[in-house]
């Protein structure tokens, strides 16, 4: 079966060879468009004039919609699934960090159908309208393979209209490197190596606006019920009304919901959940820090039910959490009750 994205509107999200590692973006300075590209479904040598080099492979049940050599997320995968080169975005952790995403799962791989699932047809939880891809879930559902980055800046390849989509220039979650930038969505301490690029203790969360998250506004793109303003239908908490779902933005820790949270328990943590700060100040952590999608979850997703982060405070940090082994040890980051 010739299996494609159909919200695929171009070409594929990932590099094939060790040469072509673009970094964050799929550039054209390091990207050969061969690695991800064939014209004919049909390759017998490589493109030096003695037919030598790296020929890429083609997947067997093509050809394949814009020219690709292969599927989707199998194309995808074949540089982002235990190589070197590239983030490992599947499975067991290959490297030596925590993942600051941490892994997909799929259909056949032994994994728990936690966090996001590809090849998934299920209707994305909180999507209003409901939303899910008919072909199942793939990486350029939430990444755009050749880069949205008009500004230079887009965090990882982010779409700016995921799910069901914002009107253009929709949503962009930005970021800076080395020196942090306050109007930044997202601190990245260092560019390299791979390893310490991608790991969680080198990815921090400015809230350039305070009332807002574009992590979380990025996130509405498909679960669209689950995010809003404070005070809105979907989350609640205006003055003296409760929240009706935990807000993603506009609500520091120990500064919103009657005494529910304190940002003392916080701090007094040994490993902490991520969170967003104005003033980019963490640890200790600022009273300005807000949590949002990622302090809870992790992006890809791991081996706790919903990608669920259970970070009692203390113990070794995994992409599961630490030594907390049920949800109570995440809310109690935060939370006195209990």
């Amino acid at each position: 079966m010739k299996k494609t994205a159909s919200l695929l509107s171009v070409a594929v999200l990932m590099v094939c060879v060790p040469m072509a590692m673009a970094g964050d973006f799929h550039s054209g300075a390091s990207l050969i468009c061969s690695d991800c590209h064939v014209m004919h479904y049909s390759q017998s040598h490589g493109y030096n004039p003695d037919g030598s080099g790296i020929v890429p492979t083609l997947g067997t049940d093509g050809p394949y919609h814009f020219l690709l050599r292969n599927d989707i997320n199998d194309l995808c995968l074949t540089c982002h699934d235990g190589q070197g080169w590239a983030p490992d975005v599947l499975g067991p952790n290959t490297g030596a960090h925590v993942r600051q995403a941490g892994t997909l799962n799929r259909p056949g791989t032994g994994l728990a159908p936690t966090g996001h699932t590809l090849d998934g047809t299920d209707v994305a939880p909180g999507s209003n309208p409901s939303w899910s891809n008919a072909d199942g879930l793939n990486c350029v559902d939430c990444h755009h393979q050749h880069g949205y980055n008009p500004n230079g800046n887009a965090y990882r390849n982010l779409k700016y209209d995921p799910g069901n989509g914002f009107p253009f220039p929709g949503v962009m979650v930005s970021y800076a490197t080395g020196v942090n930038d306050l109007t930044a969505d997202v601190y990245q301490v260092a560019a390299g190596p791979l390893p310490t690029h991608y790991s969680y203790d080198n990815i921090f969360f400015n809230e350039p606006d305070p009332t807002a998250s574009s992590y979380a506004q990025f996130c509405k793109g498909c679960h669209t019920d689950f995010h809003g303003p404070k005070g809105g239908p979907e989350i609640g908490g205006a003055t003296g009304v409760e929240f009706v779902r935990h807000p993603a933005n506009d609500a520091d820790i120990g500064a919103a919901g009657g005494g529910h949270s304190s940002l003392g328990v916080f701090t007094g943590n040994t490993n902490r959940v991520q969170t967003m700060s104005a003033t980019g100040v963490w640890d200790p952590p600022a009273a300005d820090n807000t949590p949002s999608c990622m302090s809870c979850h992790k992006a890809h997703g791991n081996q706790n039910s919903f990608g669920l982060i259970f970070m009692s405070g203390t113990g070794t940090v995994t992409e599961e959490g630490d030594d907390g082994t049920e949800v109570k040890a995440l809310c109690g980051q935060c939370h006195v009750q209990g």
